[in-house]
């Protein structure tokens, strides 16, 4: 068995406790318009064109048996209306300027992967996180990988949007977790099909029936993007949400505008824009409408 991995960050220490390896699955059941990893919102291979790389030999011309380069139609030179993905261009390309977006790894090939680790995360409490993407659209893979780290004493946390087949995700992934970042990101149901591509009433149950099981330590964390979900409405329904199941504890995520520069090379364009990173003032005022949560340092 085997799926396609955005990538594999060794050595991270923000996404978890420890030094952790972070895997970047490929795909997404939402569309949020601020997505940070836009490489791993598509479930298919992708093809990235670095234009600060290219030399313009056109190697890469000569060597796509479709035809699919066209260096005068803008940044992303590739006609994906004739592309295959065959690869060819990528295999020409001496700098370096044409990749995959995405790698296959079968189990076997990720567990070596990851066990390499293994003794960075004993000696931090550390261990392998799940991020994407949405992992959890990776079930089945998933329940062939996580038995194995298990076996080797490899702790693992989730990173989830919270969009997930919840049978299948107990069954196959909920078994094998230590910890769950479960990510918040507007109240109204409404708002979030507007600006994520799906309402948040599957989300809210999944969520629901994690807090009330209790079985894994689970985190919200709530996404900071200016005047979507940073806004006063937004921030208090997430806390009386929050307050009404009983949780005391969330986390936040200050938006990061650095995702914008790895659009071009995908051939997207932006659907939201917001150049600027979120000042302490900013900050502060948001901790203090939380007063009484515990809150993760931001």
């Amino acid at each position: 068995m085997k799926t396609l991995i955005a990538e594999v960050k060794r050595n991270a220490l923000d996404d978890g406790p420890g030094i952790r390896s972070v895997v970047f699955f490929k795909g997404c059941p939402l569309n949020c318009v601020w997505c940070q990893n836009p490489e791993t919102k598509s479930p298919g291979q992708e093809l990235a064109y670095h234009a600060e790389r290219c030399q313009g030999c056109g190697k890469c011309r000569e060597a796509c048996p479709a035809g699919a380069f066209n260096f005068s139609i803008g940044v992303y030179p590739v006609d994906r209306g004739r592309c295959t993905l065959c690869g060819a261009c990528v295999q020409a390309c001496l700098e370096g300027a044409l990749v995959f977006a995405g790698r296959e790894y079968t189990v076997d090939d990720l567990v070596k992967v990851l066990a390499r680790d293994a003794v960075f995360y004993r000696n931090t409490g550390g261990g392998v996180t799940l991020s994407g993407g949405e992992p959890t659209l990776h079930a089945a893979y998933l329940g062939h990988l996580l038995p194995r780290l298990k076996d080797l004493g490899i702790p693992v946390c989730l990173e989830t949007c919270g969009h997930y087949d919840r049978r299948t995700f107990e069954r196959s992934v909920l078994p094998y977790l230590d910890l769950i970042y479960f990510d918040l990101k507007l109240a109204d149901p409404d708002r979030h099909a507007r600006f994520c591509g799906r309402d948040n009433r599957t989300i809210r149950a999944n969520f629901e029936a994690l807090a009330a099981q209790g079985k894994v330590a689970l985190l919200p964390r709530i996404p900071l993007v200016p005047g979507i979900t940073d806004t006063a409405e937004n921030l208090k329904g997430l806390r009386d949400y929050l307050s009404g199941l009983s949780l005391a504890r969330v986390a936040f995520l200050p938006y990061n505008p650095l995702w914008l520069s790895k659009l071009g090379p995908l051939g997207l364009t932006a659907d939201y824009t917001h150049a600027a990173w979120m000042g302490a003032a900013e900050k502060d005022h948001i901790r203090s409408m939380f007063h009484g949560f515990e809150v993760n340092p931001f």
